[in-house]
C-alpha cells in the first residue's frame, strides 16, 4: 500500500460525509412527515404543535435566546423576563402549528377550505374579483402565514410563489410541492421579479412577505420596526410601481374553535410620489399593531434586526445585530432610533 493511500481522511472530507448523511436523514424525515401529517385529524394538529413547540423551544437554545432578545428590544418594559420567555415559547408553538398545517394542507380543496379558514374582506374592494386588476398581497410571518397563500389561491386566484432556498437542496422540492397545491406556480429566484411584474401587468395577483433581514447592499430600504431601524426588502414598492398594482395587507388569526380567520384589508392609499421606503414603511405600519397586540403569533426567533446603526447605544439593538457602513449609508438623513 502506498503512503498516499494510507493517509488518514482529512477533517474536511469527514465533515462532508457527515453532512451528506445529515442531509439524507433530513430528507427521509421530512418525507415521513409529508406522508404522516395528512393522515391526522385536524383537531390533533394544535395539541401536537404545542407539544413539539415546547420541546423545540427548550432544546434550541440559540433560537430561544434570539426570540427573548427580540422581545426585549421590541417591547421593552411592557413584559417581564418571565413573560418574554412565555411569549417566545408560544411563538415557537405557533410556528410548529403553521408548519403542521402546511403539511396537512393536502386535505384542503376549493370546496372545503372554508371549513378551516374563514375569509373576510373580499367585498371591501373589487381588486379581489376583477381579473384585470393587479394586486400585491402583502403579509408578514404572523400566525399561520402559510395558509394565507393557500387560501388566497382558492378565494382569489392562483399566483406565483418563489422557491425557497435551503442549505439541504433536497428539501426545497418538498416545500415547493406543498406550496403549489392550491394552483400556484413555483418559480426560481432568478428573474422572479421580472415574471411577477409581467403577471401584474396582465392583471394577475402575487404575494410578498415582509423580509426584514435584507443586506443593505442589496437595495434594501430602512424601515422602523418597533422603533428600531431594520433593513427591509423594497419589493412591495417595486411591484406596485412597475406592475401598477394595489397593495393589499393580508393577515390571518387563530380562532377559538380551531379555525383561522383570514382578513384582506382595503388596498393602501399612497401618495403618487411615494418612495419605496415610504411604501415599505406603510406596509409594515399596518402589521405592527397586530403583532404588538398578539406577540405570541409572530416569529420572534428570526433575526429581525441583523444590522444596527453604528451610533446606537449599547443594548438598544439585539446582541446579534452588526454595524455596517452600508447600513449607516442608507440611514443617512433618518432620525435616530427611538
Amino acid at each position: 500500500m502506498s503512503a498516499e493511500n494510507s493517509t488518514p481522511e482529512t477533517p474536511q472530507a469527514s465533515v462532508s460525509g457527515l453532512k451528506r448523511l445529515r442531509y439524507q436523514l433530513e430528507f427521509l424525515g421530512l418525507k415521513f412527515v409529508e406522508a404522516f401529517v395528512p393522515l391526522l385529524p385536524y383537531g390533533a394538529l394544535r395539541p401536537l404543535a404545542n407539544a413539539l413547540g415546547f420541546v423545540f423551544f427548550h432544546l434550541d437554545s440559540r433560537s430561544r435566546a434570539v426570540a427573548i432578545e427580540n422581545l426585549r428590544v421590541a417591547l421593552g418594559s411592557a413584559h417581564t423576563p418571565a413573560e418574554r420567555a412565555r411569549i417566545a415559547r408560544k411563538s415557537c408553538q405557533n410556528f410548529a402549528r403553521t408548519m403542521l398545517c402546511l403539511f396537512w394542507s393536502s386535505n384542503l380543496t376549493p370546496e372545503n377550505y372554508q371549513n378551516y379558514i374563514r375569509v373576510e374582506g373580499l367585498d371591501n374592494h373589487p381588486i379581489h374579483r376583477d381579473k384585470n386588476a393587479p394586486g400585491v398581497y402583502f403579509l408578514t410571518h404572523f400566525s399561520n402565514f402559510e395558509w394565507i397563500s393557500l387560501a388566497s389561491s382558492f378565494a382569489v386566484t392562483p399566483g406565483l410563489v418563489i422557491t425557497q432556498t435551503f442549505k439541504n437542496p433536497s428539501l426545497g422540492p418538498i416545500f415547493d410541492s406543498l406550496r403549489a397545491r392550491g394552483g400556484h406556480t413555483i418559480i426560481p429566484p432568478s428573474r422572479a421579479l421580472i415574471r411577477m411584474i409581467k403577471l401584474l401587468r396582465a392583471g394577475g395577483k402575487v404575494g410578498a412577505a415582509a423580509d426584514l433581514s435584507i443586506h443593505p447592499k442589496h437595495g434594501a430600504v430602512p424601515v422602523r420596526c418597533f422603533g428600531l431601524w431594520t433593513s427591509m426588502s423594497p419589493i412591495a414598492g417595486i411591484l406596485s410601481e412597475r406592475g401598477g398594482a394595489g397593495l393589499v395587507p393580508s393577515q390571518i388569526f387563530p380562532e377559538p374553535d380551531g379555525r383561522f380567520r383570514l382578513v384582506y384589508h382595503p388596498p393602501l392609499v399612497l401618495p403618487p410620489d411615494a418612495t419605496h421606503q415610504q411604501i415599505a414603511q406603510a406596509c409594515w405600519d399596518i402589521m405592527e399593531p397586530m403583532i404588538a397586540k398578539n406577540p405570541e403569533l409572530w416569529l420572534w426567533s428570526y433575526k429581525q434586526w441583523r444590522y444596527r446603526p453604528s451610533t446606537a447605544p449599547e443594548g438598544q439593538y439585539p446582541f446579534y445585530a452588526n454595524a455596517t457602513k452600508r447600513f449607516d449609508e442608507i440611514l443617512e438623513g433618518q432620525p435616530p432610533s427611538r
